[in-house]
């Protein structure tokens, strides 16, 4: 029956997209933690972890807090750069809506990253707020982020 082939193909490509959506929830969550890493365990290896999250061409912008294209410029700023002026955090990443097809997505983040700067000492706990605006693609190994663009929300006084 012509009918049911169709259905058919139609329940597996949305299975598939709820696949793909779930592995993004989780690529997502990996950064928040290799993130926090970065800061909190600096060097090669955190450094790495948060890098093989991108593509080898993929753009962090952290707005203020620097862009940074490619995987070389990437290490060097999460080995580096970061941690000079950040010495610990825990990122919360909430409230995702992504749009996914076969092998791009789209996402849209809210934060929350509670951190402690290097300086001055014994500084204590901060907050910031914000979004990420974010591009994925499937890749052989799975899905990875393309770019991620990070906005700053400052409350009203």
């Amino acid at each position: 029956m012509p009918g049911f082939e169709e259905h058919d193909d139609e329940q597996k490509q949305g299975l598939r997209r709820l696949a793909s959506r779930a592995a993004i929830e989780t690529l997502k969550a990996e950064y928040a933690r290799k993130a926090d890493a970065v800061f909190n365990s600096p060097g090669a290896a955190s450094a790495t972890a948060l890098a093989d999250l991108f593509t080898d061409d993929g753009v962090l912008d952290l707005g203020p807090f620097g862009r940074y294209e490619g995987r070389a410029a990437l290490l060097n700023a999460c080995e580096n750069i970061l941690p000079q002026a950040t010495k610990w955090t825990t990122h919360y990443i909430v409230s995702p809506i992504l749009e996914v097809g076969d092998h791009a997505a789209t996402g849209s983040w809210y934060f929350l990253i509670k951190s402690v700067p290097q300086s001055p000492p014994g500084a204590g706990v901060s907050e910031i707020l914000g979004g990420y605006t974010d591009k994925y693609v499937k890749t052989a190994t799975g899905w990875k982020i393309r770019e991620s663009l990070s906005s700053f929300f400052v409350p009203p006084t």
